[in-house]
């Protein structure tokens, strides 16, 4: 079943169109990874799909809901559509679990004893249950990424967008943060992955999706984008990113 759906997506910053046109379908329960030279939209294609960054044309449709229709509260939206960004965005002064309880306090109304236990409850579910008095200072970028991603987990997202989440960390820290994704696609999350990360890549996607200027350029199972992709600036960029 078909849970999000793009149809003729279209962004333009000034004079420089971004995104010309995407069609894209994310069944229940996939991970799709979308790759591409930087440049290529990647970013802009997921901040539209949970309206972090207003498209100028075409539909965004989660579950049969055109959620870029300007009735439709964005703030609504972001729960349904989560999003993990390449930076952490933590508030300094609040502890792990005060990081995640926040939106579950703000956003859901949730009572605090509630939003405490679900945030114990998300906190260990990425491998931080000894961490949750810790404040962001004294976690490394990998605990602090996965306080991120127990954060949007904790609001019940139907779709997870990750921006690639491991941009910014030490080499010795990105396999943790790559581990608990890899375990929620397992779980059957629905997720939208834009990574360089070609073995994540190869080994968790349903299916691959290359970007390049503004367009899906090619899409498939992994074995057939980064083995044996088809066009031919596909097969340029994987030529160079796995040789």
């Amino acid at each position: 079943m078909t849970v999000l759906s793009i149809r003729g997506l279209r962004k333009s910053f000034g004079a420089t169109e971004v995104l010309r046109g995407i069609d894209l379908d994310v069944a229940q329960g996939e991970a799709l990874c979308i790759i591409g030279p930087s440049g290529s939209g990647k970013s802009t294609l997921l901040r539209c799909t949970n309206l972090l960054v207003p498209p100028d044309a075409g539909d965004i449709l989660l579950n049969g809901v055109r959620v870029n229709d300007p009735r439709i509260r964005p703030e609504w939206v972001r729960q349904q559509i989560g999003m993990v960004f390449q930076s952490f965005n933590l508030f300094a002064h609040l502890t792990a679990w005060r990081n995640v309880a926040l939106g579950l306090v703000h956003v859901k109304k949730m009572k605090r004893p509630e939003a405490q236990a679900r945030a114990l409850v998300e906190l260990q579910r990425v491998g931080l249950a000894d961490k949750v008095d810790a404040y962001p200072a004294q976690l490394s970028g990998g605990q602090q990424q996965r306080v991120a991603i127990a954060r949007a987990l904790a609001m019940d997202p139907t779709v997870m967008l990750f921006d690639e989440p491991t941009s910014a960390l030490d080499p010795e820290f990105i396999h943790e943060v790559l581990d608990v994704m890899a375990r929620l696609a397992e779980d059957g999350m629905t997720m939208v992955v834009v990574t360089h990360e070609m073995g994540f890549a190869r080994e968790v996607a349903d299916e691959i999706a290359f970007m390049d200027r503004g367009l899906i350029v090619e899409q498939g199972a992994p074995a057939e984008i980064l083995e044996r992709p088809g066009h031919e600036r596909t097969q340029a960029f994987v030529g160079k990113i796995l040789r």
